[in-house]
């Protein structure tokens, strides 16, 4: 056990040559959300759970195959058809360092239509769950897609499946896409982890974030704070 957490933590100290800092917090958050997103990755391959990186995630991985150096969480996307999935492992005791929270109306399409359980510890409502370190809070976001677009059905009536998924986009619109920009998901490596990419990911991120994301940044690091450009 102590020999692969050493070799969990070289690979991510090695990751983190390759990700600028700015500010004196950087270094120490940027190793936690790694940390966080190397658990995850591993739980999910051990559970077989398919998942794609998403939103700042994915434009990370597109720019700089790995994290984007001011990013303060990780994004995932799950089918919600599979958030029972992540309902059983909560349930389990699955690590002593980690912990999922299913967000309790995660059947209720619409986050704006959900409530918070702060008794709970679930301070969100747009992701169905998140996957958190018990000691340090930070998490990954377990965002919901859809095979059906919410404003006009409540799920696929046909049998057969339909071609487009939707997601939120950036600002928290239903956004349809073609089933082909995620499916079959790939093995990818983000930051040196092993996780599983959409398709697509360039058409993804240009569509949600537009041309520029896929190659540019829109922090900056100026004089010790970073400073969104655009």
């Amino acid at each position: 056990q102590t020999t692969t957490t050493r070799s969990n933590e070289d690979l991510i100290e090695n990751a983190l040559q390759q990700v600028p800092t700015c500010t004196s917090g950087d270094r120490p958050r940027q190793r936690r959300l790694l940390t966080n997103f190397q658990a995850w990755s591993h739980l999910a391959e051990q559970y077989n759970l398919q998942y794609w990186i998403s939103y700042g995630t994915l434009v990370g991985y597109v720019q700089r195959r790995g994290l984007l150096p001011h990013d303060h969480d990780i994004d995932v996307t799950m089918m919600t058809d599979d958030t029972s999935q992540l309902i059983n492992i909560s349930r389990m005791n699955f690590s002593s360092d980690y912990e999922i929270k299913v967000q309790p109306q995660w059947h209720i399409v619409d986050g704006t239509h959900r409530s918070y359980f702060h008794e709970q510890g679930i301070n969100f409502v747009a992701p169905n769950a998140r996957f958190i370190h018990r000691k340090t809070r930070y998490h990954v976001d377990i965002f919901p897609a859809y095979d059906f677009n919410p404003l006009y059905a409540n799920k696929s009536i046909e049998d057969k499946q339909s071609e487009n998924l939707t997601i939120y986009d950036n600002k928290y619109n239903w956004f349809s896409y073609p089933r082909s920009w995620t499916y079959p998901l790939k093995i990818c490596y983000f930051s040196d982890i092993k996780v599983l990419c959409p398709a697509e990911s360039e058409k993804l991120v240009e569509i949600l974030f537009g041309s520029d994301a896929i190659t540019t940044s829109n922090t900056k690091c100026v004089n010790g704070s970073w400073i969104k450009t655009f």
